[in-house]
């Protein structure tokens, strides 16, 4: 075992259930795009030798946008009866409708899920008054911690540290991914609501935000190299900070080219080149070019070296 692998194992002993490593898992589909339920299996089962706190099903990363209702609600109780007591299930169920949200939330609570990850709602951008009534509506009607998905990029809307301010007072929305990438907004968003969890949705700024109060991550990185990631934090908390240092340096440029295309396309592959499915993405996503290709498979080469 090495030395990142016996990091990666050090139990989680922080009573917040959003704490650690929760990856963003993809959804493997089959060459006819149908889901591939042998390869799921193998990546929950990946995920929990890794030693991950959790897994989010039905993500971005998850193409989540091209999976109809019952394929999701398929996903999420693979993933439980999978994951079982191992690992916390969270559940993608965020929309554009806010009706549509919360009958696809309360869905995922009876399929099993621990938790609900709810974005804004892209597109529609509404103000602060249909936000807050878009997270009271789920927070009233389904029994389950929300994870409130800031992500800028995604929904060409920034919330200002008040907005999600208010937000975060309703009972349910117990955590946020803060996926800005902007570490500023992220430690004043911390700093003014200290009672508030807050798990990073960005990879490449991720050791930077557990200093100013992130207490994990939802990650595209630990689908390849769950382990890493779980030591990661694991060293940081120990105050270990050289081996959490040395850890983001090798893989942060593994980071930074998984977002060379559209997240998860980059993934994908790699995913495919490390054997967990095909190269199969629905439309409108594409396989990434044949340049792109050679650029990641020479980059997990390298991190495989370097984490060996």
């Amino acid at each position: 075992m090495t030395r990142i692998e016996q990091t990666a194992k050090i139990t989680n002993d922080s009573p917040d259930p959003f704490s650690g490593i929760f990856t963003a898992i993809i959804t493997p589909f089959q060459q006819d795009g149908s889901i591939d339920w042998q390869t799921f299996e193998a990546i929950i089962e990946n995920q929990i030798a890794g030693g991950v706190d959790g897994v989010v099903v039905a993500g971005t990363t998850g193409e989540s946008a091209t999976l109809s209702v019952q394929e999701k609600l398929s996903l999420i109780r693979k993933a439980k009866a999978l994951a079982s007591d191992k690992l916390h299930v969270m559940a993608g169920t965020g929309g554009q409708s806010t009706q549509q949200t919360v009958e696809l939330s309360k869905l995922a609570a009876d399929a099993g899920a621990d938790s609900l990850l709810v974005v804004t709602p892209p597109y529609n951008k509404p103000n602060i008054q249909g936000l807050l009534g878009h997270f009271q509506a789920v927070n009233d009607q389904v029994e389950l911690p929300i994870c409130l998905y800031h992500v800028p990029g995604r929904t060409a809307q920034k919330l200002s540290h008040s907005e999600l301010s208010k937000i975060c007072e309703l009972e349910r929305v117990c955590v946020v991914k803060e996926a800005s990438g902007d570490l500023n907004f992220f430690s004043k968003a911390v700093g003014s609501m200290p009672k508030q969890s807050f798990l990073s949705g960005d990879d490449p700024t991720f050791l930077p935000s557990l200093a100013i109060g992130a207490k994990g991550c939802i990650s595209v990185t630990s689908n390849l190299y769950p382990a890493a990631m779980k030591a990661l934090v694991n060293a940081f908390l120990a105050t270990d900070t050289d081996t959490a240092m040395k850890i983001h340096h090798t893989l942060a440029p593994l980071m930074e080219v998984l977002f060379i295309e559209t997240n998860p396309c980059p993934l994908k592959y790699c995913m495919h080149y490390k054997g967990f499915g095909r190269n199969t993405l629905r439309l409108p996503l594409a396989p990434v070019s044949t340049e792109h290709e050679k650029i990641l498979r020479e980059q997990v080469d390298l991190t495989d070296r370097l984490l060996a």
